[in-house]
């Protein structure tokens, strides 16, 4: 449905493409994503519940929300990371 949100607890094998490509490579944390919802708009908005691991010794792991946009025509990039329990409260 454009402009709704879909969710997907099993992520395809695209969306594991678009979120790899967009989100690079952090100094601190690994994101794997588990969960993705879509929003199908002038491109596609993505929203990935994650789970952040750390890369280095004494950072706590926790659950993260990637936001995602690919453009129709052009390369996906990531437009923000929160921990889950901030999300929440982003506006």
């Amino acid at each position: 449905m454009v402009g709704g949100w879909e969710y997907h607890s099993e992520l395809t094998p695209y969306d594991q493409f678009i979120f790899y490509n967009a989100i690079g490579s952090h100094e601190n944390y690994f994101y794997q994503p588990i969960a993705v919802a879509t929003q199908i708009v002038n491109g596609t908005n993505y929203k990935f519940m994650c789970i952040a691991k750390p890369r280095v010794p004494g950072l706590p792991s926790f659950y993260a929300i990637v936001e995602i946009y690919k453009p129709i025509d052009g390369t996906p990039y990531a437009v923000s990371i929160y921990p889950a329990e901030e999300y929440r409260y982003k506006k």
